[in-house]
């Protein structure tokens, strides 16, 4: 069986949507009898591990998996870091979870990853999305060259969605695969009393309406128009953030976190805004179950690339988000989501009024929403995973 690696710029007990899928897959690909190593940043390095000045420097035993928790940051020096670690432990294919914000955006160090590997290893790049990283002022075309550049260097890659695909199996000639993400939250049904208690410890009345939004908070989730929209819904209306709030790897999400705190103040929201901060699984799932609707209106499109859109669906939960920006069947308005224009706060207000004041059609939305997780399970990802690394294995580079 051939030793995979995964490199990730986060992983638990980092929060990161990106460091929680590698750790679904790798559970996922060990399932199924793959050998699986993660290279990874220090600051994964679990708190309960023994830390001295051999320690640092030695595998963990994460049960499904092998942790190198070795990357002190993600410049210059990673590309040595992760290559003599490929050599120390015979790894035959690295994946890398690729998504700019993981790396903090600063250097393009990590998109010569593969480039760097050549004729170490085979390599396969996820990318999360195509987002460019910062890299230097004015560094305009560089940016999108760093992504495409690490694609072409490759001996293969996966997207999570068709937009994606199209824009990348345009550009490079390397094996391209769609693979869909799963849900990061282990799905969990409270009870009724479980969910009583979390409406009271909100504060809220048995009349009240609470309105729920999953994931870390940045300009393309929509949360601004959110909150527009709930200050144009009456005082019986509430809304819970669920979740950590900027997550620790992209800076960029903490200045529209205090303009969004500006936003709530100035509106006169803030009695009827919550936040419940990063919690563990269990307690997430019970807030989804807590929320009368959720409601995540992504200014770019609802997309099967977002884990938080997953777990929504994976919790069989009433969703009202945007229209995607390339078709994606899976989706469709008014059966399994209801969908409607970004950037529409009077659109989203009347959306939810809709729904609102039609529990069956609240309950027919949560459970085809259920019914279209069933498509991505991690049990179905891992093998399309696993299939597409052993072909790349297989086959010879040119």
């Amino acid at each position: 069986m051939p030793r995979i690696g995964l490199v990730t710029g986060e992983y638990p007990p980092m929060e990161g949507g990106v460091g929680a899928f590698t750790r679904e897959l790798a559970q996922a690909l060990a399932q199924q009898g793959e050998e699986v190593h993660i290279f990874t940043a220090r600051a994964a390095r679990p708190p309960t591990a023994v830390r001295s000045r051999r320690t640092l420097n030695e595998p963990i035993d994460q049960g499904f998996a092998q942790l190198y928790p070795f990357a002190r940051t993600w410049r210059w020096p990673a590309l040595a870091a992760v290559t003599d670690w490929v050599i120390r432990y015979d790894i035959e294919l690295v994946n890398i979870q690729y998504q700019a914000a993981a790396y903090h955006m600063r250097s393009p160090a990590i998109n010569l990853l593969p480039w760097r590997l050549r004729g170490v290893c085979k390599t396969a790049v996820t990318f999360h999305d195509l987002r460019v990283p910062y890299l230097f002022p004015k560094a305009g075309w560089l940016r999108q060259t760093a992504v495409f550049f690490m694609a072409h260097q490759a001996n293969g890659a996966i997207v999570t969605n068709r937009g994606d695909y199209d824009m990348l199996t345009a550009r490079v000639r390397v094996p391209v695969r769609q693979i869909p993400i799963g849900s990061n939250i282990t799905t969990y049904t409270p009870a009724a009393a479980e969910v009583t208690q979390a409406r009271q410890a909100l504060g809220l009345q048995p009349d009240d309406y609470l309105l729920g939004y999953f994931g870390f908070l940045n300009e393309s989730k929509g949360a601004d128009t959110l909150i527009e929209a709930l200050a144009r819904l009456d005082g019986r209306f509430h809304l819970l953030f669920i979740g950590g709030q900027t997550g620790s790897s992209d800076a960029s999400n903490h200045p529209f976190l205090a303009q969004l705190r500006a936003q709530i103040e100035s509106l006169g929201v803030g009695s009827r805004v919550h936040w419940s901060g990063f919690v563990p699984d269990r307690e997430v799932s019970t807030l989804l179950h807590t929320a009368d609707l959720m409601v995540m209106p992504y200014r770019d499109g609802v997309s099967l690339r977002r884990g938080t859109l997953m777990a929504t669906l994976a919790h069989g939960r009433p969703l009202i988000t945007t229209h995607p920006t390339a078709p994606t069947p899976e989706l469709a308005h008014g059966q399994n989501v209801w969908l409607i224009p970004p950037a529409d706060a009077p659109a989203l207000e009347a959306a939810i009024r809709a729904l609102a004041d039609n529990l069956p059609l609240r309950h027919t939305l949560g459970a085809s929403a259920a019914q279209t997780a069933t498509l991505f399970t991690w049990e179905k990802i891992a093998m399309e995973t696993a299939v597409f690394f052993h072909e790349l294995l297989a086959t010879a580079r040119e």
